[in-house]
């Protein structure tokens, strides 16, 4: 996949990590300073808890910036419109109940007007007693220089997603995708 050439850095360390507690999962606590080094700037780190929660536990100052996520403790579905979390609700069913990963490439829309893609791998990760509950997000953009100010909160929305591949990590893939902005099977 053409878009992966972003993620190589970020993809040869996940390969790396350690999969102690599931048969190709790396366990959260894997994924922090040490295993990460220079990539945590650009990632998070969320915990699902199930249907509409999914709360944002770390988030690195490039990935803050590019995603306008903040805070840690904050629950995503919180921060998306109403009529965006039922397709969030099955993504996250997808990635977490198969698991998978995904690449999602966003069009970000700031409160000033100005545009760019927000492209992420989100792979998902383990628990200490292996079950598939937390979620590894790497960021990379292509933002505008200069303060154009902060993300349209109103922009987060199904319509923005440009392209969604699901990425197989070990256990399978769905192959239905979204391709500029087209859903397809």
């Amino acid at each position: 996949m053409k878009e992966t050439e972003n993620f190589d850095e970020f993809l040869t360390v996940w390969e790396s990590l350690p999969r102690s507690n599931h048969p190709f999962l790396p366990a959260r606590k894997s994924c922090g300073p040490s295993t990460l080094g220079a990539l945590l700037t650009q990632t998070a780190i969320f915990q699902y808890r199930g249907k509409h929660d999914l709360t944002l536990q770390f988030v690195g100052t490039e990935m803050e910036r590019l995603s306008g996520l903040t805070g840690s403790g904050v629950n995503y579905y919180d921060i998306i419109a109403d009529e965006f979390k039922p397709l969030m609700h099955l993504y996250h069913e997808t990635v977490f109940g198969t698991p998978c990963g995904a690449y999602i490439g966003d069009v970000i829309t700031t409160r000033s007007g100005a545009t760019y893609l927000f492209e992420t791998m989100q792979f998902p990760i383990c628990d200490d007693d292996g079950d598939v509950n937390h979620m590894l997000a790497y960021g990379y953009g292509r933002r505008p220089a200069g303060n154009l100010g902060d993300r349209d909160v109103s922009d987060r929305k199904g319509q923005h997603i440009r392209d969604l591949h699901y990425m197989d990590l070990g256990a399978g893939a769905p192959s239905n995708c979204i391709i500029n902005y087209e859903a397809r099977p």
